[in-house]
């Protein structure tokens, strides 16, 4: 920082600033500054700040590190989007009204209460609203069998565990996948895999 006392426009008349450059005027005259602040566009062109008292405004001192997510939230953070990658590989999912006209028209309040029940798997989609995973369905609209006795064999309740486990390839089911173990209607061959989810040697 380079400091000048006197009239800065005698002062720095015959300085060439390089460019980025700023000029403070600087003050601890509270009149000084109002007449500053009064004459300063014409005399000095655009005049943005003159500050009173003496010395410059502290800059506020922002520590960026503070701003970062920790490594324990970067995990959850990277979960959702490994959940999202899943839910498009296995192809995308339905909304509400899609779901209504695949079941033949049913309420709300039916949709509502199969979802509590387990025998349909719903996860937050966009705006929180939720959506239904296309995998659960046959090709005639109806819904794959043994999703309930799955989802309360798996070991959390979050519907994101559900979809990763019936869409990736399983040891416990001869690398085949849940999901299409469960369209041949061995559903107690799924079952029991989605138990010893997280079970060591399992």
């Amino acid at each position: 920082m380079l400091m000048v006392s006197g009239d800065p426009a005698v002062t720095l008349k015959d300085v060439r600033l390089p460019a980025g450059a700023k000029v403070a005027i600087v003050s601890s005259n509270p009149d000084a500054v109002k007449k500053v602040q009064r004459i300063g566009k014409k005399r000095f062109g655009r005049l943005r700040t003159v500050y009173a008292g003496g010395s410059l405004p502290k800059a506020t001192v922002i520590n960026q590190d503070a701003f970062e997510p920790d490594a324990r939230s970067m995990a959850i953070l990277e979960g959702v989007r490994i959940s999202q990658d899943d839910l498009r590989a296995a192809g995308g999912a339905y909304d509400l009204e899609q779901v209504q006209t695949l079941l033949r028209g049913i309420s709300r309040q039916a949709v509502d209460k199969r979802v509590q029940e387990g025998s349909l798997l719903a996860v937050p989609g966009p705006s929180n609203r939720r959506s239904f995973p296309t995998l659960q369905f046959n090709r005639d609209g109806t819904i794959v069998d043994g999703l309930k006795f799955v989802q309360a064999a798996i070991p959390t309740p979050n519907p994101w565990t559900m979809l990763n486990f019936l869409v990736h390839p399983d040891d416990r089911l001869n690398g085949r996948k849940p999901i299409d173990v469960l369209r041949e209607g061995k559903i107690e061959m799924v079952v029991d895999a989605a138990r010893r989810i997280g079970q060591q040697g399992a």
